[in-house]
């Protein structure tokens, strides 16, 4: 094992590589055993499709329903690529699903890089890159039904380390302030999930140092990225007659979490026909459809935001109940699928176990980061159903936290330590 991590050190290039063709590899013939669920869309490319067919960012849902703020930009508008040159037949649709594979196998490839830059042993990146690439355990999400998540991991993991970057600078400047702002409001074009991340840093960044500067600082970078946002704001505000930042289906996604029979996951929602009797995601439903085509979806999602709370109001004991499920579905996977709960639980215990192996061997900075995202990314998911994409965004920090711990591990157990260039280049000389 030493020789292999040693000579993978050594060969980074080549690391990535294996990484990548193992994770694609995996996937590629998971998609091929599976092909006849290729035709299945979902709301983003069912917005893509309406692009080419209408010219118009719309209709998400199971019936067109008209211009939608249900998404975020950044993939429709990639989908819409690809079907414009391969059409919304099975060619387009294969290709749709090698985008997502693609993007999974460039993202777990990358977690050796992830590692390096963020202080960490290369090993550890690694080793969560493997274990990752060789074990889909998101299952259908990072074959047919994936979307930007690995695309906001990678971006995340960009804005995480300017951040650390800037953290280290002796005298943090105005300009790289301006910078910030404008990567973090690009990134929100690719996944609105990620505002709960920055503003979480921004708060534990101003609370913790409380000077006029950080606070400055702070105010700049989200006024920054509202201004990169803002063409999409105003495209919503022209399109649905409201101000939206970039997306506007909160009320469903809270009413679909939480009404009468609900399940903690939408995947047990789908599949529970008394939850079902009570309320239908308008993916699936035509008379949830309907109502959108109707009323407009800002109408729509602020009834379900008002339905949602009336409910939560009255079963406070219940919605607590899913809260609790909710946490446990997101930190140790679906509860219902054992294998994925099996390998998911394990590497976020080891992930969690390390975090505070990343404040001695990694850097007080990077600790801070990690506990913070971890916080407050999860915030909103623990409110409504379950789904198995939404850690992915997070996951490859919990993954290198676990790496870290094995190594910590393997170094007191055996006194294995991370290889280097130049252990490799001894070991390949010739004996004299």
């Amino acid at each position: 094992m030493r020789r292999i991590v040693a000579y993978f050190t050594a060969h980074r290039k080549v690391a990535f590589f294996a990484i990548f063709v193992l994770a694609f590899v995996v996937r590629l013939g998971f998609l091929l055993h599976h092909r006849g669920d290729i035709l299945q869309v979902g709301e983003e490319p069912r917005i893509a499709e309406a692009m080419i067919s209408k010219g118009q960012f719309a209709d998400p849902y199971v019936i067109p329903t008209g211009p939608t703020a249900h998404s975020t930009p950044f993939y429709p508008f990639i989908l819409a690529g690809i079907y414009k040159l391969l059409g919304i037949g099975f060619a387009g649709q294969f290709a749709r699903c090698l985008t997502v594979v693609t993007g999974y196998a460039l993202l777990y490839a990358l977690y050796p890089t992830f590692a390096s830059a963020f202080g960490f042993p290369y090993q550890a990146g690694l080793l969560a890159g493997f274990i990752a690439a060789a074990f889909p355990v998101r299952r259908s999400f990072e074959v047919f039904r994936g979307w930007e998540e690995p695309w906001a991991a990678m971006a995340l993991a960009l804005l995480l380390w300017l951040t650390l970057k800037r953290e280290r600078s002796a005298r943090p400047t105005l300009a790289g302030a301006i910078w910030l702002g404008v990567c973090w409001g690009l990134s929100l074009y690719i996944s609105f999930s990620l505002f709960s991340i920055l503003a979480g840093l921004l708060f534990v960044d101003v609370l913790l140092k409380r000077n006029f500067v950080v606070v400055r600082d702070a105010a700049v970078i989200v006024l920054v990225t509202l201004a990169v946002i803002s063409p999409w704001t105003i495209r919503n505000h022209r399109e649905l007659h409201a101000w939206v930042l970039m997306r506007d289906n909160l009320g469903l996604e809270v009413l679909y979490g939480n009404h009468e029979h609900v399940r903690p996951s939408a995947e047990l929602n789908a599949d529970d026909p008394a939850s079902l009797q009570d309320f239908m995601h308008p993916g699936q439903s035509v008379p949830e459809a309907t109502l959108i085509k109707e009323m407009g979806e800002i109408a729509y999602n602020k009834r379900d935001l008002h339905w949602a709370e009336g409910w939560i109001e009255s079963h406070p004991g219940e919605f607590l109940w899913l809260t609790v499920e909710r946490f446990f579905f997101f930190w140790l996977g679906p509860l219902n699928h054992a294998f994925e709960t099996l390998i998911i639980s394990s590497y976020t215990l080891l992930g969690i176990a390390g975090l505070g192996l990343i404040r001695k061997r990694v850097g007080a900075i990077q600790f801070r980061l990690w506990c913070t995202v971890l916080f407050f990314y999860p915030l909103m998911y623990y409110i409504v159903a379950f789904a198995h994409r939404y850690r992915v965004q997070i996951d490859w920090m919990i993954w290198l936290s676990a790496g870290l711990c094995v190594s910590v591990l393997l170094e007191k157990k055996t006194g294995f330590q991370p290889a280097n260039v130049e252990s490799v280049s001894q070991i390949h000389q010739p004996k004299s």
